[in-house]
């Protein structure tokens, strides 16, 4: 137990003391028994002593001997006052430390948003403490905590301590002059206490610099700081977010082991911080004129999930909105897949805006937008129809397509009489004869046509016209009763079709209609797959609401073609609603291939006139038309730029995925396989990787692929499958070490709650900040230094009254006559 020294005494054992401090005593011994059984030992030797000399002389008087006894008792307590080494321990006194420490790393400069009545409580206080309102930034609201009324929190934090501040992410005291080299505003070094005056002052003016929040090292740093005196408490003014060295629960475990308590105030806003970013804009640089083109992008969202979010296409500087869709904000982070349509109706060089609609409380809205420029052509497409007999699908195919001024149409009808040809200028009187007239045509439309009248050289010029043609020719088959495809099996074309050559082939005729009676009488109505839904030549309508509905209420068809096992890699863009093959997938009705340099899409019927019903070519001319085109794009392509491989942005972040996308100008370039495209990335100073691609889902000339797992460094990516002579297509990104300061923008409250509640201490924000003062433990003088022992049992005054006594008893009994 310690008791306080006299001021007197002090002076007497030249104890100097600072002002506000003073000096404690207590004493301490070697003495190895209990208490009790010390009292017991010293209460039987008392009993001892006076029995005796009560017993003993009894001519001496009574007081005589009881004089003696008490100096043998003093003798027997002076002996065990130095057999037990009593020692005076002393103590010097003076107020606990408080520790402060101030976060001033770049994250404090962070601007959250807030409910209108918190911010206007928020502005109003920041105007009282002195400053403009403006931007909510975290380090505005911790100035203005520690400067409003002439720093009243500070010194209520500091009442009845030594009040010591830092700033976080160095320990430079605050207060201190730059040039001081680290030392305190007194000039004494850190460890003295820090002005209440002189940190108002520096932070009135001082601004956040610090690249990285050492939270976790700052407080285990101030706690090794004032591990020699007496720490209260810990106060930190911070967002909570750690980007380097310890963690704050390392820290707050250390705190708890040292018996220090954790006091945070939470500066910011522990909701996500609210954003849209729209990114990843891929479309056509180059298209025909009143074709679909198709808008694809990616919507990222922070804070806004569940919630609908419209997306509009504009041209650029005019306000009218082209295309207009709605996506669901997904959470936090994952991108969410948008899509526009839009059919330009006239010709040149537009640039065209896709924007997210600016949300309330957004942070910044320049991400919210994507804009490209594209070309808009008019081409001549050069079309070839070839038929055995005037069936309705070619008539009205036929007249629909010599109408339309983008398509030059010529036809070949089989079975028609020599003067066929010389009534209608677009029919030949035969198959183009040579190679060279045959690969002029971009698009072959070839329908229930009769193998032997074509002749062995023109199937083989025509499956080459597919496959091998400079241009990548494009070939539509349109299944028949007579001839398409069972007549062309072992032909040259039997490898263009889309289903294995062992496969058991389709009988024509009506055994292989849906002609049953249900079906004769209610007839189908095709479904396009997700795939078919994606590609420009399936957009009946000018959104994707409106193609499904028309999709959904076409006139039905009656004959369809059922189609074996399907080759790998052919793509189904349309099905039967009901008819299944025997492993449970529906049959196809419409399918796409690539092969070779070309494109092959095969029709199951021939029914699409039907299409026509009440609203004439509208429906079924737009399919056509858009299937021609979307056929012969590559007419559109640039021969200049034959590929162009990119990222999706030029700098990373560690531990982002890099997206890599190669997109051939000219599709006949692509590869026919799905899998067909490899870039190869190299990392400057590190070895190479390969990554592949695969094609996207509705063209033929794009191709993407993820690259996981990037360290940090500078890439160089080159496609190395397949080549292309004379041009380097290659790409370069780099990516940058975790982003620290902004990695994470958002208040880290959940972690200082538990690192409170882990040592004992409590968390606070901007409005609660009040109780802090009221929550924390009470100062007052404790010992901070303990003073060298002073041992008392070895002291000359102790041995010259314990000779004294000695010979004082002797000289008293000798007179007594008891010696």
């Amino acid at each position: 137990m310690n008791h306080a020294v006299p001021k007197w005494l002090e002076r007497l054992l030249d104890l100097p003391t600072a002002p506000g401090a003073g000096t404690v005593w207590s004493i301490e011994h070697a003495w190895p028994w209990p208490p009790w059984v010390t009292l017991l030992l010293l209460a039987a030797a008392a009993a001892f002593v006076v029995a005796i000399y009560l017993r003993e002389s009894r001519h001496a008087g009574r007081r005589f001997r009881l004089a003696l006894a008490a100096i043998r008792l003093t003798l027997v307590a002076l002996l065990v006052l130095m057999i037990a080494q009593i020692t005076l321990v002393l103590k010097r006194t003076g107020l606990p430390s408080m520790a402060v420490l101030i976060d001033d790393s770049l994250s404090m400069t962070t601007v959250d948003q807030y409910a209108d009545k918190t911010r206007m409580a928020m502005n109003e206080r920041m105007k009282a403490a002195g400053m403009a309102k403006g931007e909510l930034s975290r380090w505005k609201l911790l100035r203005t905590l520690l400067t409003e009324d002439s720093g009243s929190l500070l010194q209520a934090i500091g009442d009845g301590h030594k009040l010591r501040a830092w700033y976080l992410n160095d320990l430079r005291p605050v207060g201190a002059d730059d040039s001081s080299g680290g030392s305190s505003a007194t000039g004494k070094g850190p460890m003295c206490a820090t002005d209440t005056a002189r940190i108002i002052e520096q932070l009135r003016t001082m601004a956040p610099k610090s690249e990285a929040t050492r939270l976790g090292g700052g407080v285990r740093g101030v706690i090794d700081e004032l591990r020699s005196s007496s720490l209260s408490a810990v106060v930190v003014f911070t967002d909570g977010v750690n980007t380097e060295g310890p963690s704050l629960g390392e820290a707050a475990e250390y705190a708890s082991r040292r018996g220090v308590p954790l006091y945070f105030v939470g500066l910011g806003n522990d909701q996500p911080s609210r954003d849209l970013i729209l990114s990843d804009l891929m479309v056509d640089d180059t298209v025909f004129v009143d074709d679909v083109v198709n808008f694809e992008c990616r919507l990222t969202s922070h804070g806004f999930q569940g919630r609908k979010v419209p997306v509009v296409l504009r041209e650029k500087g005019k306000p009218d909105v082209l295309a207009k869709t709605e996506v669901t904000a997904g959470p936090d982070g994952r991108p969410e897949q948008v899509r526009l349509r839009f059919r330009p109706t006239r010709t040149g060089q537009f640039e065209y805006v896709v924007e997210a609609a600016p949300q309330q409380g957004e942070l910044q809205i320049e991400n919210n937008r994507q804009a490209r420029l594209i070309e808009v052509r008019k081409e001549k497409i050069r079309v070839l129809l070839v038929q055995a007999d005037p069936s309705f699908e070619f008539r009205y195919l036929r007249n629909m397509l010599r109408r339309d001024e983008t398509i030059e149409l010529h036809t070949v009808l089989q079975n028609a009489d020599s003067e066929y040809a010389r009534q209608d200028a677009s029919a030949l009187k035969a198959f183009p004869p040579t190679r060279e007239e045959l690969f002029a045509y971009d698009v072959v439309i070839l329908g229930d046509a009769n193998p032997d009248l074509l002749g062995a050289v023109a199937l083989s010029d025509l499956t080459e016209f597919v496959t091998q043609s400079a241009k990548g020719g494009s070939l539509v088959f349109v299944a028949g009763p007579n001839y398409m495809p069972a007549a062309y099996r072992n032909t040259p074309l039997a490898r263009l079709l889309p289903f294995a050559q062992g496969a058991a082939w389709p009988t024509p005729g009506p055994a292989t209609a849906d002609s049953d009676a249900a079906g004769l009488a209610s007839g189908f109505t095709m479904q396009p797959t997700e795939l078919g839904f994606a590609s420009p030549a399936m957009q009946l309508g000018d959104t994707a609401e409106e193609t499904e509905r028309i999709w959904r209420s076409l006139p039905p068809l009656y004959w369809f073609l059922e189609l074996p096992e399907l080759k790998p890699g052919v793509r189904v863009l349309a099905e039967h609603p009901t008819r299944t093959a025997s492993d449970g997938r529906r049959l196809p009705v419409l399918c796409l291939q690539y092969v070779g340099a070309g494109k092959v899409l095969f029709h199951a019927t021939d029914e699409t006139w039907r299409w026509r019903y009440q609203v004439g070519d509208k429906y079924f001319a737009r399919y056509w038309v858009q299937t021609v085109r979307s056929l012969c794009r590559s007419k559109l392509g640039d021969a200049g730029h034959a590929a162009v491989l990119s990222a999706d942005r030029r700098n990373y972040s560690q531990g982002e995925s890099v997206r890599l996308r190669v997109r051939f100008a000219d599709e006949r370039m692509a590869p026919a396989e799905d899998d067909g495209v490899t870039v190869v990335v190299e990392q400057s100073g590190h070895t190479t990787q390969r990554v592949p691609l695969r094609r996207a889902t509705a063209g033929r000339g794009v191709f993407e692929g993820q690259l996981e797992h990037v360290s940090a460094g500078s890439y160089h990516a080159w496609l190395a499958v397949p080549a292309i002579a004379g041009h380097a297509v290659a790409a370069q990104f780099s990516v940058s070490p975790p982003p620290g300061e902004f990695a994470q923008v958002r208040m880290d409250a959940a972690e200082m709650r538990r690192a409170a509640r882990q040592t004992g201490g409590g968390f606070y924000t901007f409005d609660t900040v009040a109780r802090l003062a009221r929550d924390l433990p009470r100062g007052g003088l404790v010992p901070v230094e303990t003073l060298p022992p002073r041992p008392l049992w070895n002291r000359w005054p102790v041995l010259a009254a314990f000779v004294v006594l000695l010979i004082g008893e002797w000289l008293l009994r000798k007179r007594g006559g008891m010696v």
